[in-house]
């Protein structure tokens, strides 16, 4: 165990290169939420870029906490996108004249949770197990229940199979 504090990773802000990565990988996402929430104009979408770069850095944050804190394990797509579902919830960077920002927030959280589950799900070769009233708890959960970064985590992985 170190017990100097500068035989551990130090904590910078994400790049340029990693924002941008981070960035296009999100307009992808708001470009199907936005069919997802019947909004014809996925640029109606307003987003607080600066709400972004700092959910994006907490991220980074967090990548770093496992490197020190889970030596020899990656943080992982799942638990990325479990994150940026987290922070989308607690600090709402996306705003809509048709929606109210709770909601909105909590439609986009709960369509990249599905979507990522989908993704990881199909590249380990897994299945996500998902159903309609499910999707219902989970919007509810977003919504109304003080879900822990941790929690949102847990319940992705056991989310497939």
């Amino acid at each position: 165990m170190a017990n100097n504090s500068n035989q551990f990773s130090q904590y910078e802000p994400a790049d340029e290169e990693t924002i941008a990565k981070l960035m296009s990988k999100l307009q992808a996402y708001i470009q199907n939420i936005a069919g997802v929430l019947r909004i014809s104009n996925p640029a109606d979408i307003f987003c607080r870029e600066e709400v972004l770069y700092e959910i994006f850095n907490r991220i980074e944050m967090r990548r770093l906490y496992f490197r020190i804190f889970h030596k020899g394990t990656e943080m992982g797509e799942l638990n990325e996108g479990s994150l940026l579902c987290f922070w989308i919830l607690k600090l709402m960077p996306f705003e809509h004249d048709n929606f109210p920002n709770i909601t909105l927030n909590v439609k986009i959280a709960s369509c990249l949770f599905i979507n990522m589950l989908k993704y990881v799900a199909k590249k380990r070769g897994r299945h996500v197990n998902i159903k309609g009233y499910t999707l219902d708890y989970l919007t509810y959960a977003f919504m109304f229940r003080d879900l822990s970064k941790e929690a949102i985590m847990a319940l992705a992985e056991s989310l497939l199979y």
